[in-house]
């Protein structure tokens, strides 16, 4: 048998297996999605490989926008389903991908630089039916796992050739576009309202009077007893001692300065002793 003969009895198998796998997908989802008290969530299917259309280069099918209108806890899911390839498939037809989540520069670039990527999917194995689920959530129940935070970007790329899976620099990211954006959904900002200057009021400066230390001071005072009986000159009566009445006089008159009443009798008693 030709090789030519081989692809032509191997190719209606491999559709048949293609068809399969899509039915089994859309059976899963329709389950889901019909379940009595449904969410909103949304459920999303991608075959990477370079022959799904929502990797031209000519539209935009590559960004997706997930989790939007989700009620709280409600989270789209995305299931990244590997290339799969019936036996007897011939090697240059086989492809075999690695793919990235990468930074918004190495998305545009296709080129990885940093040394420690984080990888999301390995689709090593073309004979065996292998798919990836991501829940996009803002936490992860697994340690190191992928994060979805609201309002972030994030972008997955392969940088994958049919000889050199590991490659990463070109690839075809590059030949066939195999890059995605999930853009997750947040709530929108709300704007933020202008806040009114503070009043700064002028500060007022009070007189507070230092406290003071009173001492209470107690004076003693010893009371003293007066004497009710004073001492004082004996008083003499003009009856019982006219002389000294007197003498008082006496010593008044004599003892004074000359006055005109004097001089008239002294000299009125000069005349008298004259004649």
């Amino acid at each position: 048998m030709t090789m030519t003969t081989r692809w032509q009895c191997c190719e209606p198998s491999r559709l048949l297996l293609h068809a399969v796998i899509f039915l089994a997908f859309t059976c899963h989802w329709f389950a889901l999605a019909t379940m009595p008290g449904a969410s909103n969530a949304k459920f999303y299917t991608i075959y990477w490989n370079s022959s799904n259309p929502i990797f031209r280069i000519d539209n935009t099918d590559n960004v997706i926008d997930v989790n939007r209108n989700n009620v709280k806890f409600e989270y789209d899911q995305v299931d990244l389903i590997c290339p799969v390839y019936s036996p007897g498939t011939r090697d240059e037809e086989i492809e075999k991908y690695i793919i990235y989540n990468v930074s918004k520069e190495e998305y545009e670039t296709c080129r990885i630089t940093n040394a420690n990527p984080r990888i999301i999917a390995v689709c090593d194995k073309p004979y065996k039916l292998m798919y990836f689920t991501i829940t996009f959530r803002p936490f992860t129940p697994q340690p190191g796992g992928l994060e979805f935070l609201p309002g972030q970007d994030y972008y997955f790329i392969s940088t994958s050739t049919s000889d050199d899976p590991h490659r990463r620099i070109g690839g075809r990211c590059t030949t066939h576009n195999m890059k995605i954006i999930f853009k997750v959904w947040g709530p929108p900002s709300t704007p933020a309202t202008a806040v009114p200057p503070p009043i700064t009021a002028k500060p007022s400066w009070w007189s507070v009077p230092s406290p003071r230390t009173t001492t209470s001071s107690t004076t003693w005072t010893t009371p003293t007893t007066v004497s009710s009986s004073t001492t004082t000159k004996k008083s003499k009566t003009y009856n019982k001692h006219p002389n000294e009445v007197v003498k008082s006089e006496e010593l008044t008159l004599g003892g004074g300065a000359p006055t005109a009443t004097n001089l008239i009798v002294v000299a009125c008693l000069a005349a008298l002793f004259i004649r």
